[in-house]
Formats: structure tokens, C-alpha cells, sequence
């Protein structure tokens, strides 16, 4: 399909057009009348195209194969024996935006592979102003005052020792190591802060309501109880009408049962 950018140079259509002396609407004189728009539009024109723009020329134009026919596939032990296409040649892929990848995005994506749970944990989603991330510019060490431990810890920590020169890019894996070392540390630790502040809370005789795990629970099992009791009810409510549709059923005569076994004995 071809890319339409009728819409872009409207100005200019409309223009002559009504040089041309055609148009919807003329005036008592029959002089064509601009729209009320045209002026407006002609004195602040737009300052950006929208029309879509080809993308991946490179690959569209320049297709290069990298085996030939014929020829041998090293470290394979096979021959090419037929031209494979490894590029999309249809018309609407030109015009897809690319594909953007970070490096912080396959670090995250890593970490809560290896660490599913933390994706569990609270998190706060709300900003006062939305640029809290840029108030956090040493990485010198994972631990924040004004950020809560998690995931995006150890990503901007392996980030810091990439940029500073501790490891080289390409062994990002042990700064990612590294990074996360410190943060099963600092994670340690402050369970253990938790913990001992619990004790002795409790130990001055603060009492704790029930934790979130346990209200969860609870509310479960009170569906599952509702769901017992109507089950439990739908069971003698079926019984009830089994127990109808035999009692109503015709009784057989015995007369008859008796008179059968005569009937088979004769000839």
C-alpha cells in the first residue's frame, strides 16, 4: 500500500484548488471561498511531519545472503542448496518503528528470572512529582536512604560499575554478580533488623494483628466453607428429587412375575 501524505500537505492542495477556481462553496460574485481554516493554518503551518517514515533500509536494500549455493557451510560438514530469505520483504515492515533494547532491561528481566518472590513484595507506584529517580545519582553503594531496597537496586548498582570502569561491558554478568551480592546482604540484614525489632516489641508487650498472609488465608477459607455448605445442600436437594422419581414409578403386578416362570416351562 502506498504511504498516503495527503494529509500533511493540505495547505498546499487547498491552495490550488482555489487558484484553479474549484471548490465546494463560492460567494455572490462566484470567487471560490477559503475555508475558515486556511488562514490559520497558512500563517502557523505545522513544524513536524507526521507522515510515517521508512525504517530498516539498509536490510531491504542490501540484502546480502551469507552462504551462496553451492558453497560449504564451515563447521557444519553441509552445503547451501537453496536461497533462503532472512530478511522480511513486505511493505508494511519498512514502516514499523524498531525494536529499542537497554541494557537495564536484560539485567531486570535476569534478576526476577533467578528471583520471582521479589516481584511479590510491595512496591510504591506513587511520585509526588515523577522525577524521583533523578534525585538518585551515586550508585557507590546499592544501599539508598530514600529508596526501598528491590530489583531496580541491582540493576542501577551493575550499571555503576560498568560505567566506571570496574568491569568492561562485556563481563557485565560478574558486576550483575557483584551487585547482587550486596544485596542478599542488605536484604540479611535488614530482616534481621526486623526481626530483633519484633522481639522486642513483643517483649514490652506490643501485640500484632494478623499479617496479610494470614487474612488472605482466612478470607480463602471462608469461601471455601460457603462453597462446601452450598455444595453440601445442592447434593441433598438432587438426592431429594432421586428419591421422588422412585417413588412415583408404577408398581409391577406379582401376579404377573408369578405367571411368567410357568409360561417359559411350556412347549
Amino acid at each position: 500500500m502506498r504511504l498516503q501524505t495527503k494529509a500533511t500537505s493540505i495547505l498546499e492542495t487547498t491552495a490550488r484548488l482555489i487558484r484553479a477556481g474549484r471548490g465546494s462553496t463560492r460567494n455572490r460574485l462566484g470567487a471560490i471561498n477559503e475555508p475558515s481554516w486556511y488562514r490559520v493554518v497558512a500563517s502557523h503551518p505545522p513544524t513536524t511531519n507526521l507522515a510515517l517514515k521508512a525504517h530498516h533500509l539498509e536490510e531491504y536494500i542490501n540484502q546480502k545472503q551469507k552462504f551462496k549455493v553451492g558453497e560449504e557451510r564451515k563447521n557444519r560438514g553441509t552445503y547451501v542448496t537453496r536461497n533462503k530469505q532472512g530478511f522480511s520483504v513486505k511493505p508494511q515492515h519498512l514502516y514499523r518503528p524498531k525494536l529499542i533494547r537497554f541494557v537495564e532491561d536484560k539485567i531486570r528481566q535476569l534478576f526476577y528470572d533467578q528471583h520471582p518472590w521479589e516481584l511479590a513484595r510491595p512496591k510504591l507506584v506513587v511520585e509526588n512529582d515523577g522525577n524521583d529517580a533523578s534525585r538518585i545519582k551515586d550508585w557507590s553503594s546499592i544501599y539508598q536512604k530514600n529508596k526501598k531496597l528491590d530489583g531496580e537496586s541491582v540493576v542501577q548498582r551493575t550499571l555503576y560499575l560498568i560505567n566506571t570502569g570496574a568491569y568492561q561491558p562485556q563481563d557485565w554478568l560478574k558486576a550483575y554478580d557483584q551487585a547482587r551480592v550486596e544485596f542478599y546482604r542488605l536484604r540479611m540484614r535488614e530482616e534481621a533488623e526486623t526481626q530483633v525489632a519484633a522481639e522486642e516489641a513483643t517483649m514490652f508487650g506490643s501485640v500484632f494483628g494478623k499479617s496479610y498472609i494470614q487474612h488472605g488465608v482466612e478470607q480463602e477459607q471462608k469461601v471455601i466453607d460457603k462453597w462446601v455448605d452450598e455444595a453440601i445442600e445442592a447434593t441433598k436437594v438432587k438426592k431429594s428429587k432421586l428419591t421422588d422419581t422412585t417413588d412415583t414409578a408404577p408398581e409391577e403386578d406379582p401376579s404377573a412375575q408369578a405367571v411368567e416362570p410357568e409360561q417359559q416351562q411350556l412347549p
